[in-house]
């Protein structure tokens, strides 16, 4: 196949036209079959994605307890006397998460299991952990005893690296380069010539399933691992639909989604994105995102926050602008208020992760005010209009009054 290669000026970097272009289809690449060597062994050659990855929230998903000195990571008040607080710092024996809230884990046999409280960073507060929601939460599957729930079936698959159900041991802690590239045993062997998953040559669709595995909210299929909670067995490059069932709209607001479609929570990136112009037009998740690091939030190529990440391809000029003359001309708000801040709108923040609503929806579509009307959907409208007289039925009949040429 001939590779064919885009400048895109506004990015900075070259990008390839099968990221983009739907009638160009990437390289099919070998399954991996070799064993895991961990991210240490991949920066020996990699120097430069080691470090960046290093600096990623992806590469500290779970750590070791380490109470005092710069390295301190626990994040929650033990010495509080909130009553959602029932263990004590001497209970945990792992630390899980530290964005927007830090889980607790206790080592019970060879296994870990959730401790019932956990810290939101954001209103620094302690509240309790007890799901109830989630689909392995019905029935048996799981009891309501938070001793009772190991973190082996319901987490490690997502916050570890190569982990053997048989034996509860990772082959890495936290979300390594082996999460996304797979084993890598083969391509050292080899010197670095092939055996090895590069998402960026598979197809957009098995390209995405690579983040999918962790950021599309749903349950396995019937059979040996129906009671997992992540994909047992997918490796980079598998077909990501053999291993999972991906939660869909219903028409009726469920846990993972509203029901228009839009998030109602937190890690269901990939069932909003599925549903995008974006995603039909081939775009891929590290088109915005680079795992590698960054220092913008969310591991974004570009700042989210004053645009530049939207406006390289949608600006002024450009294939897919949005506008002919200047932005407020989209928006119908002053360039440099949040409302022309293009993820306000277009990525509302719609799902609850630790509180609500602090994750973005990933549709890429005006959420409007009537979906609030209908379904309590949250809108980008009132999410910036809070006051209480701007009700959603005012929103609608401000956006209603726009025209666009």
């Amino acid at each position: 196949m001939r590779i064919i290669i885009l400048i895109c000026r506004q990015f900075g970097f070259l990008i390839l036209l099968s990221v983009l272009i739907p009638c160009i289809h990437a390289e099919p690449q070998k399954k991996n079959s070799g064993k895991y060597v961990g991210s240490e062994k991949c920066g020996e050659c990699h120097h430069h994605y080691y470090h960046g990855w290093k600096t990623t929230l992806h590469s500290r998903q779970e750590q070791e307890v380490i109470i005092e000195g710069p390295d301190k990571n626990v994040l929650g008040d033990f010495s509080s006397k909130d009553p959602d607080l029932t263990f004590t710092l001497d209970d945990v024996d792992l630390l899980v998460g530290s964005r927007l809230k830090q889980r607790y884990a206790k080592k019970i046999g060879n296994d870990y299991y959730m401790l019932p409280a956990q810290w939101n960073v954001k209103t620094k507060e302690w509240v309790a952990y007890n799901p109830k929601n989630d689909w392995w939460t019905k029935g048996d599957i799981y009891p309501k005893e938070w001793n009772r729930r190991p973190t082996s079936k319901l987490c490690e698959g997502c916050h570890t690296t190569g982990f053997n159900i048989e034996t509860k041991i990772p082959s890495e802690r936290n979300i390594s380069c082996e999460s996304c590239h797979g084993p890598g045993s083969l391509h050292v062997e080899k010197k670095g010539e092939g055996h090895i998953i590069n998402p960026v040559k598979l197809s957009s669709e098995r390209g995405n399933m690579v983040c999918f595995q962790c950021h599309m909210s749903g349950r396995p299929p019937e059979g040996e691992f129906e009671k997992y909670a992540w994909p047992v067995g997918y490796k980079p490059g598998d077909d990501f639909n053999k291993y999972w069932v991906y939660a869909r709209p219903t028409g009726e607001n469920i846990y993972e989604l509203w029901a228009d479609g839009f998030a109602h929570k937190n890690r269901v990136q990939g069932n909003t994105f599925i549903q995008s112009k974006m995603y039909s037009n081939r775009l891929r998740c590290f088109t915005c995102h680079d795992p590698h690091g960054s220092r913008y939030s969310s591991f974004t190529v570009k700042s989210g926050k004053n645009n530049s990440l939207c406006l390289s391809c949608h600006g002024e000029n450009s294939p897919h602008a949005v506008f002919k003359i200047n932005l407020s001309e989209h928006t119908h708000h002053k360039a440099d208020s949040s409302g022309s801040r293009c993820i306000e709108c277009h990525m509302p923040k719609t799902g609850k992760n630790a509180v609500r609503w602090d994750a973005r929806d990933h549709s890429f579509t005006f959420i409007s005010p009537l979906s609030t009307i209908r379904f309590g959907t949250p809108n980008g409208c009132n999410n910036c209009h809070t006051h209480t007289d701007k009700t959603p039925e005012w929103a609608f009949n401000e956006v209603i009054k726009w025209k666009f040429d």
